[in-house]
């Protein structure tokens, strides 16, 4: 009889406690990811969930070249590994906003950016960018339900156009994570998403007809085969990598 997949034949080998990771299924999780989208350059997966360079490079393998990490630590692996685009989806100050200025002049093969969500960071990191003699990308965060970061969209308009005219300053885009929406049932979810993402959406329209092009990154793992049905926005699946 064959044992089953997740059997460890030498299981009295291992020292304990001990995270054991299956490649195969971490393989099929991320070839699984790529056959539901119709662009791979859409991919954002976020590193949260792994932290670990072993499965960045599978990922890079694959052909998903763009990352979202939460930490400096989680942004500098990404680095390690050669990643080409890390979005640090933080909005850094004080030490952290230093140690995202050191990386950005370490490993100039990859393109860093990050968040902001208010004028007083915004100021700080264009501040500390121009002192430094660089533009660093960052992506507005919006607050659509989750309540633990971001601005309003109805109130963001005037915040987008105070950071595109701050040097030292590339606003890229809109940053609207769904973490609050993992209904069960997945009509209950798809209408509870396309709720809270018809505010981005709306905000989105405003800021083109004031000239800018924003770039969207929305969702996370549960509402992933919602937004992948949306033309032209990044999507961050995080801890589908594991299941």
């Amino acid at each position: 009889m064959a044992a089953d997949w997740y059997t460890i034949n030498n299981i009295d080998d291992l020292d304990t406690p001990a995270l054991v990771v299956y490649p195969d299924r971490v393989k099929e999780n991320i070839y699984l990811a790529k056959s539901m989208i119709d662009d791979v350059s859409r991919l954002r997966p976020h590193v949260k969930t792994h932290k670990s360079r072993d499965v960045t490079r599978l990922m890079l393998e694959a052909g998903i070249n763009k990352f979202k990490c939460a930490t400096i630590a989680e942004a500098e692996m990404l680095a390690m590994n050669n990643a080409p685009d890390v979005l640090l989806a933080y909005q850094p100050s004080g030490p952290k906003l230093e140690r995202l200025i050191s990386l950005i002049k370490t490993y100039s093969g990859t393109r860093f950016s990050c968040l902001a969500d208010n004028i007083t960071s915004a100021e700080n990191i264009s501040k500390t960018a121009t002192r430094n003699g660089l533009a660093i990308d960052v992506f507005v965060d919006l607050n659509i339900g989750m309540n633990r970061t971001g601005i309003f969209p109805e109130d963001a308009v005037e915040f987008y156009q105070i950071c595109a005219a701050l040097p030292g300053i590339n606003v890229k885009g809109l940053h609207a994570y769904d973490g609050h929406i993992h209904d069960a049932d997945i009509n209950k979810r798809t209408k509870h998403c396309n709720k809270c993402y018809e505010a981005v959406a709306k905000l989105q329209r405003r800021l083109r007809k004031r000239g800018h092009d924003p770039v969207i990154i929305a969702g996370g793992s549960p509402t992933f085969p919602i937004h992948v049905q949306r033309e032209d926005i990044e999507l961050s699946p995080g801890t589908f990598v594991y299941w």
